[in-house]
């Protein structure tokens, strides 16, 4: 259903254990995405920007934190709607990077320094689409046009650190994007970039998100 939300996230409560007990994260925070539309999270360092598009994830799980309340509904892509903070972790493999892309902050820390650029394009590909290698391939070609790499016959057969910064961004939402995911989540994807490399990421996530439909 185009008029319903793809995320809604309700009275979300985030507390991480320390050895003087619990500290809340985040407390109360409700907000909800529709297909198609861009929702920015604005609020000072430490206010749980970060804290709240992780738990979404199921990741701030990994970090010591935990859902203590609320829900986190999500619309899948086969219609039905789950309550995400339910979900086991299997489940959550299958959601992440499948119907869920995430864009991190710095990419030197989304991709992987011993793998090329095409490994790590294919991989997710293979598992979460089935495809086989050369299948996986040409559509890891096709998604570095998408996001504008130059050469990118050649960006494949390279590894990270032969990339400047803003091509790695554009190689970590190219990943972000491989699997066509209703839900994209860019946890300050822009911090690491000089200006003008800025505005072309944002530019570029606007048209990818026309173009395909992803909140």
């Amino acid at each position: 259903m185009l008029d319903q939300p793809i995320a809604q996230i309700r009275k979300l409560r985030v507390e991480f254990q320390t050895k003087d007990g619990p500290v809340v994260g985040v407390e109360d925070v409700s907000f909800e995405v529709n297909p198609g539309e861009t929702v920015c999270i604005v609020g000072e360092s430490g206010s749980g920007k970060s804290v709240s598009s992780l738990s979404l994830m199921r990741l701030v799980e990994f970090g010591g934190g935990e859902i203590a309340g609320g829900q986190l509904l999500f619309d899948r892509r086969d219609g039905e709607e789950m309550d995400l903070s339910k979900a086991d972790q299997d489940l959550m493999k299958q959601i992440r990077g499948n119907e869920i892309g995430m864009i991190f902050q710095e990419p030197m820390t989304a991709l992987n320094p011993v793998f090329t650029v095409g490994r790590q394009l294919t991989e997710g590909l293979r598992i979460h689409k089935n495809m086989s290698k050369s299948e996986a391939e040409t559509r890891a070609l096709e998604l570095l046009r998408q996001v504008r790499i130059p050469e990118p016959e050649r960006r494949l057969k390279q590894y990270p650190h032969e990339l400047s910064g803003g091509m790695r961004q554009r190689v970590v939402i190219a990943m972000a994007m491989a699997c066509e995911p209703r839900l994209l989540i860019a946890d300050e994807p822009t911090t690491a970039l000089d200006v003008t490399i800025q505005a072309e990421i944002l530019a570029l996530m606007d048209r990818l998100k026309r173009e395909t439909g992803t909140a």
